[in-house]
């Protein structure tokens, strides 16, 4: 029985019933999100900006983050969509929501662990823009919740007047806050993952191999027949039980050789191709990421449901570390809808002075990063077709 599905059943069936009932509370807002909005919040985003000195230096140092994170994903990106078009890239973005399996997708989110690491994300995300933006002395309307289709989100609405006529430098401080608090919260839940977690994980688990999560169509490994689920044990002879001594073997080879993998599926020779990134890198054309195994000793002293408790929890925490790294990085791109849109035009308006020339650079490159990232998620199924 799917417990995990029942309980998200019947927590949407909760959700939905209740908003509902305070229909009118609730209002679609840019006729995609159903918001409801509140003035809780604010006294504290309001006391906070009192720190004046820490969000100055915060909310600046949030600026060149921004401007650097653009540059790293946008040449990964560039890069990915480049090998996809050689054929030796699959897809360099996967969709991914709570709970749900997503056919070719490598990735699964679960459910509970998804939504509350979405929901702190954006709490987290909304009151750094609101703290930031009452620090530069901007009104704060309101704050609130809703939900963008069966994803909770959060949001803190600043006066549109006062944020158009604000100093080019506030904008971008509000704008660059929200997605450099999720960085920080990668990384604050990172560091806690290893304080709280770490004697447990080095206790209870032994690393086995290689987990292959996925192959990528036409690739080495997909053209070999390794099925997607098999565990690496060893390459040429070489045993391969963490990701460490993986990496170091494939660093012996170079791209055209042929690599033989040990796997729980068995033996498979592979000719390898050059990498995207990297003409004499091998690539075998797969996502991997570390199996391992639970120590025999570790239900014995955590328990069966002790043991199911810290797993949980230790799920939730790599989830919250993970997606506000996700969404901190990708908000900062150059794209029209994020906060990287609104950072860009700002500071691109520096340099262009003509109002006609700043709106085509603008919309220009707005879109050249919006295909980019369609490419990187729909290129290699809409290149399969050909």
């Amino acid at each position: 029985m799917n417990w995990e599905l029942i309980t998200a059943v019947v927590f949407y069936s909760i959700v939905a019933i209740l908003i509902y009932i305070n229909r009118d509370k609730f209002q679609w807002m840019q006729k995609v999100f159903l918001v409801h909005k509140t003035q809780k919040g604010l006294k504290w985003m309001k006391k906070l900006s009192r720190f004046t000195i820490f969000w100055k230096i915060f909310s600046t140092l949030a600026i060149p983050t921004a401007v650097f994170c653009a540059l790293w994903v946008g040449q990964m990106l560039w890069s990915n969509s480049m090998g996809i078009i050689a054929g030796t890239a699959g897809a360099g973005v996967y969709p991914a929501i709570p709970g749900v399996r997503i056919p070719g997708s490598p990735f699964y989110i679960p459910f509970w662990q998804g939504i509350i690491a979405i929901a702190l994300l954006a709490v987290v995300h909304e009151f750094a823009h609101g703290i930031v933006a009452s620090m530069e002395g901007l009104k704060l309307k309101s704050t609130g919740f809703g939900f963008l289709a069966i994803l909770p989100l959060a949001f803190v609405e600043i006066d549109e007047d006062n944020l158009r006529n604000a100093p080019r430098l506030s904008r971008l401080r509000v704008a660059a806050s929200g997605a450099f608090a999720n960085i920080w919260m990668w990384v604050i839940f990172s560091l806690l993952i290893g304080f709280i977690f770490g004697g447990f994980v080095s206790s209870s688990f032994v690393n086995e191999g290689i987990n292959i999560t996925a192959t990528q169509e036409g690739l080495p490994a997909d053209i070999a027949g390794v099925p997607a689920g098999s565990i690496i044990y060893g390459i040429n002879n070489y045993s391969t039980p963490t990701m460490q001594d993986f990496q170091n073997i494939m660093n012996r080879h170079k791209a055209g050789e042929i690599v033989v993998l040990n796997t729980s599926e068995g033996i498979f020779e592979v000719e390898t191709v050059s990498s995207p990134q990297d003409p004499d890198a091998p690539l075998l054309g797969v996502m991997v990421m570390q199996d391992v195994r639970v120590a025999d000793h570790a239900y014995e002293k955590y328990g069966r449901f002790g043991f199911s408790v810290i797993m949980w929890m230790l799920d939730l925490f790599k989830w919250i570390a993970l997606l506000n790294l996700f969404v901190g990085i990708m908000n900062f791109l150059p794209i029209w809808a994020l906060d990287g849109g609104m950072i860009f035009y700002d500071l691109t308006s520096y340099v262009f002075k003509s109002q006609k020339l700043h709106h085509f650079v603008v919309t220009a490159v707005f879109a050249f990063f919006l295909i980019l990232l369609l490419f990187n998620l729909l290129g290699p199924a809409i290149l399969s077709l050909f």
